[in-house]
């Protein structure tokens, strides 16, 4: 099933609205007055999404608080790191827009079009296990992806209690730079 196709104008239309109920959610903040006319929904709110499952998002308000929200149609990519606008409810609330991103990590998917998978990342960690012994090539592919994000690496090292042996050790000293 493919994509459907917008039209120049229904994008501009989209992201116009999108604009304008993000500004919305800033005013109700701001006033804590505004809501929805659904009436089973809440006021609009600010959040980050914390995790994605399919059609539905995990949204953590500024209390921090978490509500499982389901996406609606046309709000584009939505992934863990992003800025939200959405509507708490006790059935499931919904998100009706997307904030821009300061960085988004991204990794090609099976047809080689780049697809982000994370946003608004400004730290990285790479956890690696001293056993079996870790690939220096995989570290080093996630080390050059952190530094092209513009976010700041730590390596951490899981496991390392079974560094027993003096080769092990001297090899897993061999992979990681001397820490600060």
């Amino acid at each position: 099933m493919s994509k459907r196709k917008l039209t120049r104008r229904q994008a501009w239309r989209i992201e116009r609205k999108q604009q304008e109920r993000s500004e919305r959610a800033q005013r109700s903040e701001a006033l804590g007055e505004e809501a929805l006319a659904s009436g089973e929904l809440g006021p609009e709110q600010t959040g980050r999404v914390v995790a994605r499952y399919g059609a539905q998002a995990d949204v953590r308000d500024d209390t921090g608080t978490d509500h499982r929200c389901f996406l609606r149609a046309n709000l584009g990519s939505i992934v863990a790191g992003d800025e939200v606008t959405f509507c708490a409810g006790p059935a499931g609330g919904a998100i009706v827009a997307r904030s821009g991103r300061d960085t988004d990590l991204q990794r090609p998917d099976k047809f080689g079009k780049l697809r982000t998978v994370a946003a608004n990342i400004d730290q990285v960690l790479i956890v690696i296990a001293a056993l079996p012994e870790p690939h220096g090539n995989l570290i080093d592919r996630y080390l050059v992806a952190t530094e092209v994000l513009g976010a700041r690496a730590s390596i951490l090292v899981n496991k390392a209690d079974l560094l027993d042996d003096d080769a092990h050790r001297a090899r897993m000293d061999e992979l990681l730079p001397p820490h600060p």
